[in-house]
């Protein structure tokens, strides 16, 4: 069976989905390679949490995974992915389930819509959607907790605490999205 066959389309494609057989055979290999990710930020925040500690801030490396997953990713339902790996920081996390997946998904599809009319390839763009996203979703997550009764700080300590975990958070991200960024850049070819 063909992988346009298995598409259904008369010539193998989807309207705007770069569909081949190399994109179906990577997909499973993508997936593994992304739980295994979410897997290790999950394991890092639970156990290394007094080590990375500066202060009251630590960065916050599930929502990390879950923006940059968006940032890199070329499909458009990418912030449902990020709404499930923020639903791992929810499984790990005291208070209420799903307060950081809903907010991470409303917060993604943000992105995903805002990818469309500004580019967001250079690296200080995307350090700086970092931040900006990451303080958005700690502030939301931690004033939704206040409301809920998950969270007793005042309201000005959580805003300036998320404001430092999306620092710190975007600190942490400038090697992983340099990293990123040279294995997505076009190769070079030199003629000597």
């Amino acid at each position: 069976m063909s992988s346009r066959r298995w598409y259904g389309g008369t010539n193998g494609t989807v309207p705007g989905v770069d569909v081949g057989r190399e994109r179906i055979l990577r997909t499973p290999m993508r997936l593994l390679i992304l739980t295994l990710i979410v897997y290790t930020a999950a394991v890092t925040e639970t156990s290394l949490v007094d080590v990375t500690r500066i202060g009251h801030v630590t960065p916050d490396l599930l929502a990390l995974t879950a923006i940059v997953y968006v940032l890199m990713a070329n499909h458009p339902s990418a912030f449902v992915v990020s709404g499930l790996i923020a639903l791992v920081g929810d499984l790990i996390a005291p208070g209420h389930l799903g307060v950081g997946m809903g907010w991470m998904l409303l917060l993604g599809f943000g992105l995903t819509r805002l990818k469309r009319h500004v580019p967001l390839e250079h690296l200080a763009a995307q350090v700086f959607a970092v931040l900006a996203a990451v303080s958005v979703w700690a502030a939301a997550v931690g004033l939704t907790g206040r409301v809920l009764g998950d969270v007793s700080l005042p309201w000005l300590t959580i805003v300036a605490r998320s404001a430092g975990v999306g620092l710190y958070t975007a600190g942490v991200a400038v090697p992983v999205l340099m990293i990123l960024g040279w294995i997505h850049e076009p190769h070079l070819t030199t003629d000597y």
